[in-house]
């Protein structure tokens, strides 16, 4: 299969490798208080939002509101690549009143917790682990995104009074560009491409760890720090290594992000790192079937490895693999196919 444009050998022993995994990320794209007509905004977006495909293949949604005053329109767009609740978490995800638009790139771990913490009862469309991000908008306010334990990166307008509020995750997992239109509008998207294209005259990183707010009327809107750990400090860490804790924090880690409706599998290196990781994989599966009986917990982790041929990568993954019981495709490309790509 290809990736980026590279012609890609099975590099371990013949066998029918299974489809290869879509992009990680879905891809959104956020255009606020535009000059345009809603006509026009909506094919603007529809254009542009076609540069951040490849990040979801598994469907695409767009809306576009007025703004109370109906001077300016904005608009939210979402290409899908569908983790949990593939029949039915389409978006742009809306609030209980549909006043409210959320289009997100982003997984939220703690999402049922949140939902539990809800006082509103009405039930969610969705079994999406993002929608309680715009309900928890309604309750929170801007504290939602201090809540949320997930990677993400989104943007939520407010039909009625107009306003705007993005996010990005605190270390910046997901990607989140910014920018201002030739019009005054502000911009957001997973990529910088569509801003370029649109023609914005600035583009700049969403900070990690921020939110941004404009209030309805506002022309530009501000950006708020929300994570300030103690261990930016390199003076905060007066604790003596704790290797047990290290061992459960790890693997809480790991475990947390298996939270998938569709199969999953792991990019094996064979280094420390990717080696840690799919051992606990195994580890945690094989837990999961003593504990619940599910018999797809007994199949195999997919890991897969890339590299040149004869890479000590290549290797060492295969080496990993055999050790600790993976399904593994390995694959090569030459020196020049890396060239061409870029």
């Amino acid at each position: 299969h290809g990736v980026a444009g590279l012609s890609l050998r099975h590099a371990a022993a013949p066998r029918t490798a299974p489809r290869a995994a879509a992009p990680s990320m879905c891809g959104i794209l956020a255009v606020v208080n535009s000059k345009l007509s809603p006509e026009a905004l909506r094919l603007q977006t529809l254009t542009l939002q076609r540069l951040v495909r490849h990040r979801g293949p598994d469907g695409s949604g767009i809306h576009v509101v007025e703004t109370p005053t109906g001077a300016r329109c904005s608009s939210v767009a979402h290409e899908r690549l569908a983790i949990v609740d593939p029949l039915s978490g389409n978006q742009p995800l809306f609030s209980h009143d549909r006043s409210r638009s959320l289009t997100v790139n982003g997984e939220i771990y703690n999402h049922k917790q949140l939902r539990a913490e809800l006082k509103d009862p009405t039930a969610f469309r969705t079994e999406s682990d993002c929608e309680v991000i715009v309900h928890g908008y309604d309750e929170f306010g801007v504290d939602i995104a201090s809540k949320l334990d997930g990677d993400f990166a989104f943007v939520i307008l407010d039909d009625q009074t107009g306003d705007v509020y993005a996010a990005r995750d605190p270390v910046g997992v997901n990607s989140l560009y910014m920018g201002t239109g030739l019009d005054g509008s502000t911009w957001f998207s997973s990529e910088a491409k569509p801003l370029v294209t649109g023609g914005c005259i600035d583009v700049r990183i969403f900070p990690p760890g921020h939110y941004y707010l404009a209030r309805g009327g506002e022309e530009e809107g501000r950006l708020v720090p929300y994570y300030a750990p103690s261990w930016h400090s390199a003076s905060a860490a007066t604790q003596p290594l704790n290797l047990e804790k290290l061992r459960t924090t790890f693997t809480a880690a790991v475990e947390k992000r298996l939270m998938a409706d569709v199969p999953y599998g792991v990019l094996l290196s064979g280094g420390l790192d990717s080696s840690l990781v799919a051992s606990v994989i195994a580890r945690l599966k094989r837990k999961r079937f003593l504990e619940h009986g599910k018999v797809d917990d007994l199949q195999p982790v997919k890991s897969f490895s890339i590299g040149l041929d004869g890479s000590p990568d290549l290797a060492n993954a295969q080496k990993v693999a055999e050790f600790i019981g993976t399904e593994h495709y390995g694959f090569t490309f030459t020196v020049q196919e890396g060239i061409d790509a870029i």
